[in-house]
């Protein structure tokens, strides 16, 4: 039997491990038409200018770290949300667009896969319907549709713009597509006031969490800062059909 040294074998460990995450992370979306409701209610906004959060990131025992990347410039606005564990991302999804009247307007959403393909989701908002990369068929554009990044964004320019939608009980709804030509109606229902443990201290937040509707829907928690116009300072996000939750909670913000 072949003999590797130590710091091989925990190289191959972290590389097996690694892999299994991320394709836990990119869990395949059905093809499915946009449901009835997809149009949602178009709410005012605020919409933050530029910054990056760093988060200290968790998914099942391991540790690595997270950054969500916003940068807003004129009228165009670019988004990155990253999760790396041992120097590989798990997920790895970008967004770029503009605004319009319902807020933040996705022009392009992107995720690139560990060992896999590159897929995009294009927003054609001239003929008002969005282009999927590969066989899976474009869908109409509806008002305030966002993607898998822009809508945390659009979610704190809501609530920033409104404060009393994070109030106990009550609802946010936008439409949300990935890159595989599903659109679904994401409702976030406001659970209160919690304080939380971070790298960076205690911080008082508001928690957010996505109605399931289905039961392959993805779980969307997010507890937002009202003292930072509502900045997304922990997501967690549980994708079908596994229960280990990708968990990034803030260690450092700037801008």
């Amino acid at each position: 039997m072949p003999f590797f040294p130590l710091s091989f074998s925990r190289h191959r460990l972290w590389l097996c491990t690694a892999a299994l995450l991320a394709s836990t992370a990119f869990a395949a979306e059905p093809s499915a038409p946009p449901p009835r409701d997809a149009e949602a209610k178009v709410y005012p906004t605020r919409i933050a200018r530029s910054f990056t959060v760093l988060y200290q990131m968790q998914r099942g025992g391991i540790r690595g770290s997270g950054e969500f990347v916003w940068k807003r410039t004129g009228d165009a606005y670019e988004a990155h949300l990253k999760g790396t564990v041992a120097g590989l991302a798990l997920i790895n999804w970008a967004s770029q667009g503009g605004f319009d009247a319902a807020g933040v307007a996705p022009g392009s959403y992107v995720e690139k896969r560990l060992g896999k393909s590159v897929r995009e989701a294009t927003f054609v908002r001239s003929e008002s319907r969005i282009d999927f990369s590969g066989s899976a068929p474009d869908i109409p554009l509806v008002p305030g549709a966002q993607d898998r990044v822009s809508w945390l964004v659009q979610l704190q320019a809501i609530l920033t713009a409104d404060p009393a939608n994070a109030k106990a009980g009550e609802r946010v709804v936008m439409p949300v597509v990935g890159v595989r030509g599903r659109a679904e109606t994401w409702i976030f229902e406001a659970a209160g006031a919690e304080t939380i443990k971070t790298p960076a201290g205690d911080l008082r937040t508001q928690k957010l969490t996505r109605v399931l509707r289905q039961p392959d829907d993805t779980r969307a928690e997010v507890w937002v800062e009202p003292a930072r116009q509502f900045l997304p300072v922990r997501i967690r996000l549980t994708l079908p059909p596994f229960d280990a939750p990708l968990d990034m909670t803030l260690a450092d913000v700037s801008g």
